[in-house]
């Protein structure tokens, strides 16, 4: 009796919130890094419509049209108040957020849920291929011309360390389309003659390869200007204390050099680097599926198959040819700064 009477008691209902806490330790020790950071906050806003829009407590009542209603409020979120809300733990209201950013929340809700299913949390997932996300919009990226970045480039004074070290981090951005925490993480002994290695999303490690004037300039700047506060310092780039730079520190260069240049009809930041790197890079006759292995992108729709047997070391062989810097004449532009 007593055996039949414990296989028909019901389980312990599951708080939203404390599935929520058990989740991050699984990111934290799956994810790094700025997508870490997403996916704590991501989730964490799901956490919070769910039970300040649906009124849920129990992860086992969380339906399909509950997440409907949480995108809706999603959408309507004011982007100016996101700071804010985070810090009093409130969800911001009013505004709107940009169609690919709520994308970005719909994905990470869907892996919550998907976590959820497989650790045996939930009997099915409302997460389902009915909980759909809104249509990409249909938007070019923005990409510099080649005026543009000799006039960002020509910020820099490259006769001081500091200097130097900020022209050398955006013609890396440039000649490799590397993500702002890849730059962020590139160490030292990560630099070679032809190529750097980096650790991209997901805590996979891919070649990119680098032109000869980059490597020069790299070289340039490890032998003349780089000095580390002592010998366990592994970052390739550092600050003036002699510490690694931040994401924050490659921001601020960025905004400097927005402000200086005064290109206000645009805009400016690491990752319209990427995109430079990526439309330059197939201008110059490079390969889509290439392209895709150097800058650490999991497949190419249609093209994915093809992909599967193409290593970022093979990818990068012909990266001196395809890089923007092949049509960029940077010697040019530092003998013009010198004369002035």
């Amino acid at each position: 009796m007593a055996t039949k009477r414990a296989s028909s008691a019901k389980k312990k209902r599951l708080l939203i919130s404390d599935v929520y806490a058990r989740y991050l330790r699984h990111v934290e020790v799956t994810k790094e890094g700025t997508t870490l950071t997403s996916y704590r906050q991501r989730a964490g806003v799901l956490v919070r419509l769910l039970s300040e829009v649906c009124q849920l407590q129990y992860l086992d009542e969380v339906e399909v049209d509950h997440l409907r209603q949480c995108v809706q409020r999603l959408q309507a979120m004011d982007l100016g108040e996101i700071t804010e809300g985070r810090r009093r733990g409130r969800v911001p209201v009013n505004g709107s957020y940009a169609v690919e950013t709520v994308r970005g929340y719909i994905r990470i809700w869907k892996a919550f849920f998907s976590w959820c299913l497989e650790e045996g949390l939930i009997l099915v997932n409302p997460a389902d291929p009915r909980f759909k996300s809104p249509r990409p919009e249909d938007k070019v990226k923005v990409t510099f011309t080649e005026d543009q970045i000799y006039k960002m480039l020509a910020v820099f004074d490259t006769s001081e360390s500091l200097g130097f070290r900020n022209y050398v981090i955006l013609v890396l951005l440039l000649d490799t389309g590397m993500r702002l925490s890849e730059l962020e993480g590139l160490q030292f002994k990560d630099v070679h003659e032809t190529y750097v290695k980096v650790h991209g999303k997901g805590r996979k490690e891919r070649e990119i390869g680098i032109s000869p004037e980059m490597n020069t300039l790299i070289w340039k700047y490890t032998s003349q200007y780089r000095m580390p506060k002592d010998e366990t310092v592994e970052a390739l780039f550092l600050t003036r204390s002699g510490t690694g730079v931040t994401d924050s520190t490659i921001k601020l260069i960025v905004a400097r050099v927005k402000q200086e240049t005064g290109l206000i009809d645009i805009q400016v930041s690491p990752h319209v680097f990427r995109h430079t790197f990526a439309k330059m890079y197939l201008g110059n006759g490079g390969d889509v599926f290439k392209l895709s292995r150097e800058m650490g992108h999991s497949s190419v729709q249609v093209t994915e198959l093809y992909l599967k047997d193409f290593g970022s070391a093979e990818a990068r062989k012909e990266h001196t040819s395809r890089s923007p810097l092949a049509n960029l004449n940077l010697k040019k532009q530092h003998n013009k700064k010198r004369k002035k």
